[in-house]
């Protein structure tokens, strides 16, 4: 079976130190596919930066017109 996480906030800065370890480490439980979600300017960037290094990490953004 593979899992697919939704809504993830791996952009939220208490995720800093160790993002690399937590990412693989829920990848190695099974959890295949991630969705980050941005809810500001600076998580969405921090959300397309994540999913540009992995090929199953999904980012979401909020957009904000001027």
């Amino acid at each position: 079976m593979e899992l697919f996480d939704t809504h993830s906030h791996y952009n939220d800065e208490k995720f800093e130190n160790d993002l690399e370890d937590i990412i693989k480490s829920t990848y190695d439980f099974g959890v295949t596919k991630f969705t980050c979600i941005g809810y500001d300017l600076n998580s969405s960037k921090k959300a397309v930066d994540i999913a540009s290094k992995y090929d199953y990490i999904y980012a979401t953004v909020r957009y904000f017109a001027k």
